[in-house]
């Protein structure tokens, strides 16, 4: 790079930081609607200033502010006198230059807020604490940072509490609202469908609540252990207003997609008929190649004899994958959220685990702990490449050395296949089983199955 444009451009770096300075000192000094909090001060020190009057907590910011832009402004043309006695090294002193001066402007950008007789809706959400941005009580005390009673550390070396709501909580802030506006100690509403669109929509993780969760009305014991993998559903069991179907006779007839309300696995309230043969032997078979994307549960342990013993299956259905695990004595921990159905009371009503969880939150498991992680039907051709590279790398980050990853029936478009294939080549696995199949349950042929066993390798460093 020329030694003239870095001057050029550290010259138009000074204006900038002129400008910068006028514009902040400017409104700290007439504008009666803002003021600006040192966000950068220590916890003692945040302490002391909720003690100052507002008068005092104005000219000590605007004092700040001012100092930190005359900081840059030092700062460039400190660099800039550097630069015009020694060109060496040039584009790299430029960059680190630009960074640090970049790291102070935004210092100041944070210290901007708004204060309490602002409106909050016209006000930016990364301007305010959290507990600031929202209305309801309840969602106000649970964000806040609670601090521990003795005044020291706890076991885990935190000197508070901080809990946690996903990012996306503060685009849905009415929807957030609604759900946490509520008696403390009461009955809670029947809103856990409000509950699931907030997680899928990335409000995940839900804030807890300070309510008792509704149970159906005319709960009955499950059926013993022996039994419920595969004994009938009692429909007391489940909390049905907000489903289509009011019964599993509905959830297992051949009725359409409009009246049960989902489409993603129909079939899989079926227990004794849809259910029953899967990974015990190939259900889809293509009829022209005579080949399968389906591996039996008893083919992928066969290649690990006793090393599998606790995984996750991360799929839409009922638990049938963890139930046939369980009779080889495979501990599995079924995802489960409700689309349209009881998926998750199902999966329990049966004796397994299931775990409500999207596919936006980071698994809850410790890294290189798990044996298995199955999933199908559910990570395909919809989900873009990017996120589907993130889970991935959380999935290995759980998965032991040695683990297996049993990708089963992915599918996707042809002209996708290639591109998808490459993300799970990017994991560097050993491949046990690979199948690439036509998936011909449709009119068309642009579709495929993808079904892969892979090995995590043990990476030692």
């Amino acid at each position: 790079m020329p030694k003239v444009n870095i001057l050029k451009k550290l010259g138009s770096l000074v204006m900038f930081a002129s400008t910068v300075a006028i514009l902040v000192c400017t409104a700290a000094t007439l504008s009666k609607s803002y003021s600006f909090r040192p966000f950068l001060l220590s916890d003692t020190s945040s302490c002391n200033y909720e003690t100052l009057s507002p008068n005092h907590h104005h000219r000590t910011n605007q004092t700040q502010i001012k100092q930190t832009v005359q900081i840059i402004i030092h700062k460039i043309h400190q660099q800039l006198h550097h630069m015009k006695e020694n060109s060496r090294d040039e584009e790299s002193e430029h960059a680190s230059f630009l960074a640090d001066i970049l790291g102070l402007i935004g210092s100041v950008n944070s210290s901007l807020s708004v204060n309490s007789g602002q409106i909050l809706q016209e006000t930016p959400s990364n301007l305010l604490e959290p507990s600031e941005y929202f209305l309801t009580e309840e969602i106000r005390k649970y964000v806040k940072t609670k601090p521990n009673r003795l005044k020291k550390p706890n076991f885990m070396g935190t000197n508070g509490t901080s809990t946690s709501i996903g990012q996306a909580c503060f685009s849905m802030r009415k929807l957030l609202e609604d759900y946490m506006d509520y008696d403390v100690g009461d009955i809670c509403e029947d809103d856990w469908k409000l509950a699931q669109q907030l997680m899928v929509n990335g409000c995940d993780p839900l804030p807890r609540r300070r309510c008792f969760a509704r149970a159906p009305q005319f709960y009955t014991k499950p059926l013993p252990v022996n039994e419920s993998m595969w004994g009938p559903l009692n429909d007391k069991n489940v909390r049905w207003s907000q489903y289509r179907c009011k019964n599993f006779t509905c959830l297992v007839s051949n009725a359409t997609t409009s009246k049960k309300g989902f489409s993603k696995c129909a079939d899989c309230f079926d227990l004794t008929g849809h259910e029953y043969p899967r990974w015990v032997e190939p259900v889809y078979q293509d009829p022209n190649s005579n080949t399968t994307s389906d591996f039996t549960i008893t083919e992928v342990l066969d290649l690990k004899p006793g090393e599998i013993r606790i995984g996750l299956d991360f799929s839409v259905g009922t638990g049938t994958f963890a139930a046939r695990m369980k009779e080889k004595n495979v501990t599995i921990v079924s995802v489960a959220i409700n689309l349209g159905a009881p998926f998750s009371e199902v999966i329990a009503l049966r004796g397994l685990i299931p775990i409500y969880l999207t596919i936006n939150q980071r698994l809850p498991f410790f890294d290189n702990t798990l044996d298995l992680i199955h999933t199908t039907r559910f990570l395909d051709g919809w989900i873009d490449f990017v996120t589907l590279d993130f889970v991935l790398y959380d999935w290995d980050r759980v998965l032991r050395p040695g683990g297996i990853l049993w990708v089963d029936s992915f599918f996707c478009l042809k002209e996708d296949l290639s591109d998808y294939l490459d993300v799970f080549k990017m994991l560097r696995y050993r491949k046990h089983m690979w199948v690439v199949v036509p998936k011909s349950d449709k009119s068309d042929d642009r579709e495929v199955f993808f079904s892969a066993v892979l090995e995590k390798p043990a990476r030692p460093f």
